[in-house]
């Protein structure tokens, strides 16, 4: 897939500065304060970390930002050792991740005291790499997996509704200048169809399931969120994975094992 816009500089190095400069804020979107991101980032969390046992597990998180997948595991596994990269430093800044276990940059550029994890993370980071850095990336966790380790990532859904009507208000938002808006960044964002992430994720692991995130529509998922958020909870309880729901899906999670 083609960006939405190409950059001058390093697609991470754009990405760096734009969540360095949000970063201050970035972690209230995870609170009631704004009832749709509330939603969103909750849901991914907890259909991410469904049924995991992660009690005295080596856990990677790629792309770890302000540290939520941490703050809603560490409760449950306080035994669990939690490893976090991003490339903003920012966003590691507000971190609750030990500091000793923060890393700045790429995963794939680390000399990890731990080589082997049982569960590597990489939410909401895909629709942000080029398919270089993809690629990189999960040739990386690929052979950083524990015998029957997981992977787990989430891609944004080419085919749904929301990231059509996202793709068209890109351009006026930049105009009109949303500052702090990823849609008005200026951002390259990169989108897959459910067949074509599965493909990606079979070159190096054996796919166990896909799950649909986000059954909500921009703009109305913010401009009529009591309604939008309703439905979308309604959705996101049936168990099938209907073709009809995924163009009502933004994301798709797919969890992997690793390849023996």
């Amino acid at each position: 897939p083609e960006p939405f816009t190409r950059m001058s500089a390093p697609q991470h190095e754009q990405a760096a500065r734009f969540f360095d400069s949000v970063s201050g804020t970035y972690k209230d979107k995870y609170k009631d304060r704004s009832p749709f991101h509330h939603y969103f980032f909750n849901e991914r969390l907890d259909k991410a970390t469904r049924g995991l046992d992660l009690a005295n597990a080596d856990v990677l998180d790629i792309g770890s930002g302000t540290g939520a997948l941490y703050d809603h595991l560490i409760e449950e596994f306080p035994h669990m050792r939690f490893h976090a990269t991003d490339v903003s430093a920012g966003m590691l800044a507000q971190s609750a991740v030990p500091t000793a276990c923060k890393y700045q940059g790429h995963a794939y550029d680390h000399p990890f005291a731990v080589k082997r994890f049982d569960v590597v993370y990489m939410l909401g980071v895909s629709n942000y790499l080029t398919p270089d850095e993809l690629e990189k990336n999960l040739t990386f966790i690929e052979r950083s997996l524990k015998p029957g380790g997981r992977v787990i990532i989430t891609f944004t859904n080419a085919h749904a509704l929301d990231t059509w009507l996202r793709n068209l208000a890109r351009g006026p938002l930049r105009l009109l200048g949303g500052k702090g808006k990823v849609l008005s960044s200026g951002l390259g964002s990169w989108t897959y169809g459910q067949g074509e992430a599965q493909r990606i994720m079979k070159r190096h692991f054996n796919v166990e399931r896909i799950d649909l995130l986000n059954h909500t529509v921009f703009p109305f998922n913010q401009l009529l969120s009591g309604p939008s958020l309703a439905l979308a909870r309604r959705l996101s309880r049936r168990v099938e994975n209907a073709a009809w729901l995924r163009w009502l899906s933004s994301d798709l999670l797919i969890r992997a094992v690793e390849r023996a």
